[in-house]
């Protein structure tokens, strides 16, 4: 497989841990971009966390606030670069309420 730009997406069920993207096999993941849009009327909580190799849960933002009918990109701003995810990783989106979309951008390496 050659290098690819992906962008995956989720619709967002209250309180429940969404998979919003699973790392394929002998790929790693440069994560440029995670927009959250909140169209409820009520803020939200935003949680991200990932499973190395699909085991356990390490989070990556915790309880990030997000105002009724905003948006963000949760990887903005940080000095430390684009987030890198390897094979099998999952990365989860948990939100407080309902309405909300997930949008992440990625570029998948081939590691084969």
């Amino acid at each position: 497989m050659a290098n690819l730009y992906k962008r995956y997406k989720a619709t967002l069920v209250s309180a429940t841990a969404n998979n919003v993207l699973t790392v394929p096999a002998a790929t790693a993941a440069i994560l440029r971009s995670i927009w959250v849009t909140n169209t409820d009327a009520s803020s939200t909580n935003i949680t991200v966390s990932f499973s190395p190799s699909g085991v356990g849960t390490h989070p990556l933002v915790s309880l990030e606030p997000l105002a009724a009918s905003k948006y963000v990109d949760l990887l903005a701003g940080w000095n430390a670069g684009p987030l890198v995810l390897e094979e099998f990783d999952i990365l989860t989106v948990t939100s407080s309420q309902s309405n909300v979309y997930v949008v992440v951008s990625a570029l998948l390496v081939d590691r084969s």
